[in-house]
């Protein structure tokens, strides 16, 4: 690894100075001992098989006296030599490869020793599910040149981690790159920079950081994450994903919520659609109930969700059983419980509101913010979340966050403590989830924050992202729009989900596809469907859990005609389990192009072994050499417009 664990701060206005501090070796990495009682504890993570290091600040104060001002943290003050120097060059195999196998196609940079850093955008308008366009450009991949003496920063909106940029950078030369992903599931900064040489300086941290700590105080900043490979940007970007699957998500990927989702509606209708669930086979792993389900009731659920958030009890009127016939009902039709709730955000006049004005940070907009950072809070959070595991056999909690918290942290950080508010928030978070899963072991925690806007390595040690987009809370958002983000997301994220609410269309149902999925197609006012649709979400729910195991595997662009209003162009990519010789390849014909066939070159495979392909809608096989798909490609044609293939082959 051509990295070394490397941090800066501030001390009393002041840079850091390894000289003015004893350090000594310790099994979670080095502990830095300053005068005055100050103590930094560096803590590493080595992984030799993905080539990659990750550490983590901590800063405690041992003395009887405040310390000084920490200021400026940087977590990561590191550099990375992308020629020479300890890591020695990219082979001339990968090199030459990296022009075809890269994940945007051809990837050369200028004079091929030029770097460039490819930025993956996060959620970014509210309103993004209005408009399509808009939609297809979250987790659109940008690449900035970064020549001699330039330098790029990143942060995202508002203090949630994935808001307008996801924390995740690819810095790629041909033949070799680094990825860099930073654990902070609040307002963190990075940067970038070319120094003289072949030397980029990368640079991760909390936004901002000015305090003092108390006597006894310990606090623990962001982390960082750093992925070095050889060959291709797909080949480092399957890396991470393994490392992410294998080595961070804590849930194993058939934990992964297959949902049938029933939104905020009573309890009789919950019992009427599980019971024709379940009488025309429509079988998933969990029901899903969605926001509406708590409150004093009066007004319907689906008028007033926002509205009683920290009135946190079964609404009476409507569940007049407290849930727990649908809770039986669910589990009698083979079925898990998922639940929703938005325990952060709480509406002025709520029970929680009146009661504890002092756990709520000053009104922000319609809403307040639960303290979290306070102990108490955290305390009491637990309690209520773990009331209603016990009470409804919970097995996957789904926690939405729908605020942006950073000014309510920030106006409140006392003298002396800026960036402690945060901090703290942001710390207890973790032990709640932390606290939740040690208390629940089989428990699956679903980390939605207005789609998919708290997503970092952090987050996913110990969440899931089921709902990454808020499009999904349109029925109507076009599937290509879908499509087009899959190439983004997919580069890094192997433990996310996919929704559809388009009852009867597999075009859009398949675009979806996740190692998480939600059929959204009959929910709260829609129509009963009819006996041919139920078949139809029969079968296509036995299709999803026949290629949900690839879902998780390694992730190949194959083409990507992005988004436009013309729908022009095709999308294709293939999901490959090489530990198992086989894999899936889904091919999407849009509604504007006229191509009926293409060709996908499968790289990869063994020349010398067949492969057996399989058309799972015709159920026609084909036996292909594994030569003649790496050279030749697989063949694909798709009559008509608007219409999908999906294919999967295996050694034979």
């Amino acid at each position: 690894m051509n990295i070394v664990p490397r941090f800066s701060f501030k001390y009393n206005r002041k840079a850091f100075d390894l000289a003015d501090a004893t350090v000594t070796p310790e099994d979670y990495g080095f502990l830095y001992k300053l005068r005055d009682g100050l103590q930094v504890e560096l803590h590493v993570d080595e992984y030799p098989a993905y080539n990659a290091v990750m550490w983590t600040l901590w800063f405690e104060n041992k003395s009887e006296h405040e310390s000084g001002l920490i200021s400026d943290i940087l977590d990561c003050d590191a550099t990375w030599c992308f020629a020479g120097g300890n890591g020695g060059n990219a082979d001339a195999t990968a090199t030459a490869n990296c022009g075809n196998r890269g994940i945007f196609g051809t990837v050369g940079t200028g004079d091929g020793r030029t770097p460039a850093i490819f930025e993956t955008a996060g959620d970014l308008s509210y309103e993004t599910y209005l408009y399509d366009d808009a939609t297809s450009h979250e987790c659109e991949v940008t690449r900035r040149q970064l020549p001699r003496g330039a330098s790029r920063s990143y942060h995202p909106w508002g203090g949630r981690s994935s808001s307008g940029v996801m924390p995740f950078f690819d810095i790629y030369i041909p033949g070799r790159g680094i990825i860099a992903a930073v654990g902070w599931s609040g307002q963190w900064k990075a940067s970038f920079a070319h120094l003289d040489g072949e030397i980029i300086k990368i640079c991760t941290g909390i936004e901002y950081t000015s305090f003092k700590l108390h006597p006894g105080e310990r606090v623990r900043t962001s982390s960082v994450l750093l992925l070095e490979y050889t060959g291709s940007q797909t080949d480092g970007s399957n890396m991470f994903r393994r490392f992410v699957k294998n080595e961070l998500c804590p849930y194993r990927p058939e934990q992964y919520p297959f949902a049938l989702e029933g939104m905020g509606m009573p309890t009789d209708k919950h019992l009427f659609h599980i019971g024709k669930f379940a009488e025309h086979g429509v079988k998933a792993d969990y029901y899903w109930i969605d926001a509406g389900w708590y409150g004093k009731g009066g007004v319907p659920a689906a008028g007033d969700w926002y509205k009683q958030v920290g009135n946190w009890q079964v609404r009476p009127d409507e569940h007049p059983d407290g849930l727990q016939d649908v809770v039986k009902a669910a589990n009698g039709a083979g079925m898990k419980f998922l639940l929703w709730m938005e325990p952060e955000r709480v509406y002025p006049g709520t029970d929680l509101a009146v009661a504890h004005p002092e756990w709520l940070y000053p009104l922000d907009g319609f809403y307040l913010l639960l303290r979290l950072d306070l102990d108490e809070v955290r305390e009491y959070l637990f309690d209520v979340i773990s009331g209603f595991i016990d009470k409804l056999h919970i097995k996957c909690l789904r926690q939405d966050f729908n605020m942006e918290p950073l000014q309510s942290w920030r106006i409140t950080d006392g003298m002396y403590r800026g960036g402690m508010n945060e901090i703290k928030y942001v710390t207890n978070l973790y032990r709640l989830w932390d606290d939740l899963r040690a208390k629940y072991p089989d428990l699956v925690i679903d980390n939605c924050a207005s789609g998919g806007r708290r997503i970092d390595v952090e987050s996913l040690k110990r969440a899931i992202p089921v709902w990454r987009t808020d499009a999904f809370c349109d029925r109507n958002v076009d599937p290509d729009a879908i499509q087009t983000q899959n190439f983004g997301f997919n580069r890094f994220i192997p433990c996310a989900g996919g929704v559809c609410k388009r009852l009867g269309d597999i075009y859009a149902t398949r675009s979806a596809y996740a190692p998480a999925f939600v059929g959204s197609w009959w929910w709260t006012d829609r129509p009963t469907p009819t006996g041919e649709e139920f078949s139809w979400m029969a079968k296509t729910c036995e299709e999803y859990r026949t290629l949900r195991p690839y879902f998780s595997c390694d992730f190949y662009p194959l083409e990507n005609g992005g988004w436009s209003y013309e729908h022009g162009g095709w999308a294709a990519y293939r999901y490959d389990r090489p530990e198992q010789n086989d894999g899936i390849v889904m091919v999407f014909r849009r509604p504007g192009s006229s191509c009926v066939t293409s060709s996908y070159v499968l790289e990869g495979l063994s020349p010398a072994a067949s492969y057996i392909v399989t058309d799972i809608d015709t159920g026609e096989t084909r036996e292909i050499s594994g030569k003649t798909l790496a050279e030749q490609g697989l063949e694909v044609t798709i009559p008509g417009r608007r219409e999908s293939k999906v294919f999967m082959y295996k050694m034979k």
